[in-house]
């Protein structure tokens, strides 16, 4: 992973971490596509299912292709 992604997974965490919503879907997405080196479905899962608890929509969408991807593996 580059230094400029790093610096944004941190940021998106320390936002999500603090109740960002956009953000916490934003790790979810970058999560389950590999944005952040390894595709980890366990992580996008988690930050989806904060961010959909509290009305994401996208976030909720995720969900559904992470639960599928997770079925196929």
């Amino acid at each position: 992973m580059s230094e400029k992604s790093e610096n944004k997974l941190i940021h998106l965490i320390d936002m999500a971490a603090r109740g960002n919503i956009f953000a916490a879907t934003q790790l979810g997405e970058g999560y389950f596509k590999g944005t952040f080196g390894k595709v980890n479905y366990e992580k996008a899962l988690k930050w989806c299912q904060y961010a959909a608890k509290k009305g994401d929509d996208r976030a909720a969408e995720l969900i559904a292709e992470i639960e599928k991807k997770i079925k196929e593996n």
